[in-house]
Order: C-alpha cells, then sequence, then structure tokens
C-alpha cells in the first residue's frame, strides 16, 4: 500500500491555456518523489459577470468555458501522469470562482502551491494583474512561481537563500534546508548590502566597504543560528553581495535550482504581503522561486551554535 498523503497534496495551478511546461512537470514530479507527496491539479473557471444564462460579452457560455477548462485540465492532468512514478497519487479539480481567491483557498490544505509564471508584459501585468503574486501573497503553503521557460540544469546546482533579517531566517533557510537534504543539494545562503548614491562616495573615502561586508556577514550567520550539525549534513555557504536586492537575486537565480525568500510578516488585513524585492524577483528570476511566510508553524530547537569551521 502506498504510504504517500493524497491530502497534504502539492496543489499546481493550470492557467487559462491549459499548458504546463516540460520544466514546471518535472519540478512537480521530483518533488512528489521526493516529498513523497501526492499531485491535484486546479483550474480555475472565473465567475464572469453576465446575465442569468452565464454568458458574456464575447458570447461564450458558462456552459462552454467550463467545458473547455475541464479539457485542458484533464489534458494537463494526463500530461502529468505520464510523467510521474505510479504510486504518485494525481488528481484534477475544476473551480468556478475567483483564480487568487479559489488558489489560496485551496492552499489551507496543501503542503506546496506551484504556479507557472507566464509571461504578461507591463500591459497585460496592469490589465490582468498577477496571479502568482496574489497567491503567493495570502497562500497557506509555500508557492513555487516557475519561469514558463525553465527547464532543469543538467547538473546540481545550490538552493539560494535570500535572508534579509533574523526574524525570517527560521523560515527561509529551515525550508530549503529541507528541500536540499532530499534533494542532496548544497544550500547558499545570501545577504545583500546596499547604500543609497549619496552614501556611498563617504564609504569610498574612508574605505569601509570591505569592513561592511565583513560586518554583514558575521551578522548573516548569527542571524542563522544553524547547528554544526546540519551543516555538516546539508553543505552551507554564507555570501554577502553588494548591490541592490532585487537586482542580486535575479542574477543570483541563474545560477541556482531555486531561490527560496519570505514574504513579509503581515500586519494589516488588506494589501500585500510581498514588497517590491520579492515582486521583481517573481517577475525577473530565471529558476523556480518559493515563497514561504515569514515564520515556522513549529520553531525548530537549536541544539548548538553554528562552528566556525562549518561556516564556510
Amino acid at each position: 500500500m502506498s504510504t504517500i498523503d493524497t491530502e497534504a497534496a502539492i496543489v499546481v495551478g493550470v492557467g487559462p491555456d491549459g499548458h504546463l511546461s516540460d520544466g514546471t512537470i518535472t519540478l512537480v514530479a521530483e518533488t512528489a518523489r521526493l516529498l513523497d507527496l501526492g499531485i491535484e491539479l486546479v483550474h480555475v473557471v472565473p465567475t464572469l459577470v453576465g446575465g442569468p444564462t452565464g454568458g458574456w460579452e464575447a458570447g461564450i457560455t458558462f456552459d462552454l468555458l467550463v467545458d473547455q477548462g475541464r479539457a485542458r485540465l484533464e489534458e494537463a492532468t494526463d500530461r502529468v501522469r505520464s510523467r510521474v512514478a505510479a504510486k504518485v497519487p494525481v488528481s484534477c479539480r475544476l473551480v468556478r470562482g475567483g483564480v487568487v481567491t479559489s488558489l489560496v483557498d485551496r492552499s489551507r490544505t496543501a503542503q506546496l502551491v506551484v504556479l507557472q509564471r507566464r509571461h504578461l508584459g507591463r500591459w497585460g501585468r496592469l490589465a490582468e494583474g498577477s496571479v502568482t503574486a496574489g497567491v503567493a501573497a495570502r497562500a497557506h503553503a509555500p508557492v513555487v512561481s516557475v519561469p514558463e521557460g525553465w527547464e532543469p540544469p543538467d547538473g546540481p546546482r545550490p538552493i539560494t537563500v535570500a535572508v534579509e533579517d533574523a526574524k525570517r531566517a527560521d523560515a527561509e533557510l529551515w525550508t530549503a534546508l529541507g528541500l536540499a537534504a532530499a534533494a542532496d543539494l548544497p544550500v547558499q545562503v545570501v545577504r545583500v548590502t546596499y547604500l543609497p548614491e549619496a552614501f556611498q562616495e563617504i564609504l569610498r573615502r574612508e574605505g569601509g566597504e570591505e569592513e561592511l561586508l565583513r560586518q554583514a556577514r558575521e551578522e548573516l550567520i548569527r542571524d542563522a543560528q544553524l547547528p554544526a550539525s546540519v551543516c555538516e549534513r546539508v553543505p552551507c555557504t554564507f555570501l554577502v553581495r553588494w548591490g541592490r536586492p532585487a537586482e542580486v537575486l535575479v542574477h543570483a537565480s541563474a545560477g541556482s535550482s531555486l531561490l527560496v525568500l519570505a514574504r513579509r510578516d503581515p500586519r494589516l488585513p488588506i494589501g500585500s504581503h510581498l514588497g517590491p524585492v520579492v515582486r521583481q524577483v517573481l517577475r525577473e528570476a530565471e529558476c523556480p522561486v518559493l515563497v514561504v511566510e515569514p515564520t515556522l508553524a513549529e520553531p525548530v530547537r537549536v541544539t548548538r551554535p553554528l562552528s566556525a569551521a562549518a561556516a564556510r
């Protein structure tokens, strides 16, 4: 009997065209195998404002829209089933409602939500908004955004974790460490340091940039609080980079298998919880981006601090 938890599934959002790239399917199939999870594909038929028959101004009836959505969902489901092991349960669900709201609601019982990033362009984003950003800002589970043209790398690449502060470090690091241990990959922990241009000249005159980076790296290691035993199991590298945060992280994504960031700690019931850096990274990253909640559901108890040898 399979031990896979079919309730704690990887939820895969299927867009309006029903297309899932080979890269997205590969990521979903491999993650399901590594984490021993089932897969559920979800397609949302948006609720349309129209007459009592459900028709809209283009002349397409709601029944026809549902039929088209079901056909695209079943086609995507068949493609995923053909790429996973026989023991991995794959199901599909057709939902009517708001796309972002429906996916956020489904994330309540999911372990992971996977969405494929479409190339909307500036005007497309203004007209449609970003489903990925909307779901990532509110989801109850980690959200992975996969660039439409992304393909798995030929060789192993590190999982990169962007750690901005100690408050969100646990959620980012322990999520990345769990995935890295399962996939046998190293972890690259990055902090970005930057000063406004008005202060950069002062820093250069005083020759303090190198000292600033050194202090930032020490703070990064202290904020991480990783026990030596963890770094012995999963090789961890701590790096500090100078530059604008979003640009540095997008550049780092080119050499990463996954980029992990945490959203902001929500303080208001409305508005975005992502922030400009996460939004830009979601739009421009070259590898899949994993957005996690700012705090862990169950804090990890650290028994031993990071040794000097482990903090390479």
